[in-house]
């Protein structure tokens, strides 16, 4: 399918609920375990709360939070809020009560929406709290048949209101939302500083959606969706996505491969994707072997480079049609992709040429375009960039300038293909020797060693170089290695000054809500390990440090 941004111009997201509501009512639209809904269930229960919101006095461009797992809830009220122009906020269970606190305080919104406890967190208890503290909540409501109490109020109390809203008041609403207007503010990952909300619309969002149909075989789609509620994995590459082709979206509440197993199998997905960390416990949880898993007919690999030794197995054993795609939430997406292929070289080594509607830039610190085989900060410019950070306009001038391009801060090079590998994060940067050296690329050199499954590489001081490489690594189940070795595997690798100093073998790594590495605690563990001599180093298997 080519990629047509003329399909979508003026389109809102809800517009194709309706429009998979009145072709195909009874086709499933979303479900959790057992429980599906239809797509004319689906607009009903968004109606209902669209005018829920409506009586409450929400209007456009007032927020509306959601705190919960992965679950069809969430994506009732995104679908109401942003039906009547709110904007909708995604709080994660497992922000922090720090995290979760500024999020609610920076965002400000009307109404919460929460789930009164999970993983045995109380939740409701949190949100009460905070609700004397930011102002702007004139609402606290409790998402299941939890208990609740004042001045809380149930889900079902809640919808009594939407008794007071005719269907003339809820379209007028509707008339008044363009494709342009915000839908969602989604917090950056706040790795170097406190998270960001970037301001997203319905353009944006829509378009991703059409990005995937065109990378992949056109038609419904049937979705397992494990993602945080505040990732554009979940909210746009997931659920809108499912919605613009009017396919299924199979939430879960947690990340299992073993519940992932079982939902293919019974569920028949037809398109399977994750960060490459997800997809490497799934392939190696013992179930995997006896799962049929032959519905599955296009796998996603983003979100971090996936090595050779992993696509080999999602192609041989799974999937001969895997894509791979850099994105941002800045761009509410992907900038480049790689359509459908088992290629590994390709998918290993890059992230695919610039989108077509995509205008891309690399240049280096001047703000000059570099030449192919530089490295140099990717610009991009589009209309489906971010409006802007959330109440940070000196944060917005710096990101995205005067002539309309984002600089992504992100680090890459052209190959004299077209195709474009990432390098790094300007911040993971570090200068050893003066050189300028970037994790990315020494932690898929090791990744390339068959022993290593995950690596992180973190730059820390050093009193003749100025800084070092400190890397991390968890080793493939049944795999032995040891430091020394894997050394050596950089240095045939690598050029000298990019050899890490240290390579620390650990039984796991700690995570991000994303899945992808933690830096900055990694970071302040590397001060604290001691590296013994090279020559004493010890074998090490998965099972041990």
């Amino acid at each position: 399918m080519k990629f047509n941004p003329a399909e979508f111009q003026g389109k809102r997201i809800f517009d194709y609920l309706y429009q998979h509501a009145q072709k195909t009512p009874a086709q499933e639209a979303v479900g959790i375990g057992n429980e599906m809904q239809s797509y004319t269930d689906l607009l009903g229960r968004v109606e209902n709360c669209a005018k829920g919101l409506l009586a409450l006095g929400i209007k456009k461009r007032d927020r509306v939070a959601t705190l919960s797992p992965p679950h069809p809830d969430y994506f009732i009220i995104l679908l109401a809020t942003t039906a009547i122009g709110g904007i909708w906020v995604g709080l994660n269970p497992r922000y922090t009560r720090t995290e979760l606190e500024h999020v609610i305080a920076d965002s400000e919104p009307s109404i919460v929406f929460t789930r009164g406890r999970f993983d045995d967190r109380q939740y409701l208890e949190e949100i009460l709290d905070l609700r004397d503290r930011v102002l702007s909540i004139e609402r606290v409501i409790v998402l299941g048949n939890e208990s609740v109490r004042a001045p809380a109020s149930t889900y079902n109390d809640f919808l009594l209101n939407s008794d007071k809203i005719g269907d003339d008041v809820l379209a007028e609403a509707q008339s008044h939302v363009t494709s342009m207007d915000a839908a969602f503010l989604v917090y950056t990952s706040g790795t170097t500083g406190k998270p960001k909300g970037a301001v997203l619309h319905h353009y944006g969002a829509i378009r991703h959606a059409h990005v995937q149909m065109s990378l992949r075989s056109a038609g419904p789609v049937r979705m397992i969706n494990p993602y945080p509620i505040n990732h554009i994995a979940g909210i746009i590459a997931c659920s809108v996505y499912c919605l613009v082709t009017g396919g299924t979206g199979y939430y879960l509440e947690k990340f299992d491969p073993e519940t992932v197993l079982r939902t293919i199998e019974e569920k028949r997905i037809s398109v399977w994707g994750g960060v490459p960390v997800m997809l490497q416990k799934v392939l190696e949880h013992p179930d995997f072997s006896t799962t049929d898993l032959s519905s599955i007919k296009e796998i996603s690999c983003s979100g971090g480079t996936a090595s050779k030794p992993l696509l080999e197995r999602l192609i041989q054993e799974i999937c001969p049609a895997v894509t791979t795609m850099y994105a941002l939430t800045e761009a509410a997406g992907a900038v480049t992709a790689i359509p459908s292929t088992n290629d590994v070289d390709l998918l290993a080594e890059s992230v695919g040429k610039p989108l077509d509607d995509c205008e891309f830039r690399l240049v280096d610190e001047r703000g000059e375009e570099v030449r192919k085989g530089e490295p140099g900060e990717i610009l991009i410019r589009g209309p489906f960039i971010m409006k802007e950070y959330w109440r940070l306009p000196e944060a917005t001038g710096q990101a995205i300038d005067d002539e309309g391009w984002l600089h992504t801060k992100d680090v890459a090079v052209e190959r004299d293909d077209g195709n474009i590998i990432l390098v790094g994060r300007l911040s993971d940067m570090y200068k050893s020797g003066g050189y300028n050296v970037y994790p990315k690329e020494i932690e898929q050199a090791l990744e390339a060693h068959p022993a290593v499954n995950l690596a992180c590489v973190v730059g820390v001081p050093d009193p003749v170089y100025g800084e070092v490489g400190h890397a991390f690594v968890t080793l493939a189940p049944g795999q032995t290695a040891a430091e020394q070795i894997l050394l050596d595997h950089c240095r045939q690798q690598l050029a000298n000054y990019k050899i890490p100093k240290h390579v620390v073998i650990e039984t796991s790594l700690p995570l991000l809500p994303n899945n992808k590495p933690d830096k900055r605690r990694l970071k302040q563990t590397a001060g604290d390990v001691v590296k013994p001599d090279a020559d004493q180093a010890a074998p090490c298997n998965a099972n041990q440090r």
